[in-house]
């Protein structure tokens, strides 16, 4: 009953589209669509933006549902599902031509995941960076793996119940190191940030999403990322579909040495298709 409720809201409530912060244009090119974090905004890909050849591809990019210039719905409850039916929404009146790449950074690959299984014949391949995979008690796992998933949990449900500290040591860290990726958590993005670190993250079912695609998908994290799970991320290398790949002395902040690397995978990628 949930789930035809929420089809029928989708389907009879005003459409509201995610802003877009860049589309370089012809739909002639291949695409690329790329996908920020929690709490960040498009400026996530700056680095990338002064790397990447714009005569050569359609670069779009979006701010996600609640975050940057988007709209914050009334209600929602910013699911996976919650962020991919804006993002889809979006491209469509883009008209953006399908299959295209898309990549998403941090929460934004979870999300690229489930388009990749939901909508398999619109995407030629993922690049899900920095993805904060975290699975269920159930997997079979090590205890470390498990009781480090669980330090995580709790550590994001304290913030989810602590919003005044969550929003101070927020502006802190950006302010010491400088940080110019959008990313910060407000009074204005606090709803967006708490529901999507709840409904997305730490329920996220990027690893079955993943396992149940057959679209190429790109893995790709930094040796120092703190917010990795490095045996979580391994297990992926199972499957046919998934090529793995790390980046020394490279933190989950998308900075322009990582920027690089994407951008020569991408121009490899585009050379042998």
């Amino acid at each position: 009953m949930q789930n035809i409720f929420k089809t029928f809201w989708n389907n009879v409530r005003p459409i509201k589209y995610l802003n877009v912060a860049v589309d370089s244009g012809s739909r002639n090119r291949p695409t690329i669509v790329m996908l920020h974090g929690i709490a960040a905004t498009s400026k996530t890909w700056n680095p990338l933006l002064q790397e990447i050849n714009t005569h050569k591809y359609r670069i779009v990019v979006l701010d996600l549902l609640g975050f940057g210039k988007s709209a914050s719905p009334i209600g929602c409850n910013y699911t996976t599902e919650d962020h991919l039916f804006y993002v889809r929404r979006t491209l469509r009146k883009l008209r953006v031509k399908t299959p295209f790449v898309i990549m998403g950074h941090s929460m934004g690959s979870i999300i690229a995941a489930r388009y990749c299984h939901d909508y398999p014949d619109e995407i030629n391949s993922a690049y899900l960076l920095s993805l904060p995979l975290y699975l269920n008690r159930d997997a079979q796992q090590t205890k470390l793996a498990h009781t480090s998933t669980d330090l995580y949990f709790k550590a994001y449900d304290f913030l989810c119940q602590n919003k005044d500290f969550a929003i101070k040591h927020s502006q802190r860290i950006r302010k010491i190191f400088s940080i110019e990726d959008g990313v910060e958590i407000t009074d204005e993005n606090w709803d967006a940030f708490r529901l999507s670190l709840k409904n997305t993250i730490i329920k996220q079912t990027a690893y079955d999403d993943i396992k149940n695609s057959d679209v190429p998908m790109n893995v790709i994290y930094g040796s120092l990322d703190e917010f990795l799970i490095t045996e979580s991320i391994n297990k992926l290398g199972a499957f046919e579909n998934v090529t793995i790949k790390k980046l020394n002395v490279a933190d989950h902040t998308f900075s322009s040495k990582y920027a690089k690397y994407v951008v020569s995978l991408l121009d490899q990628a585009s050379e042998t298709s």
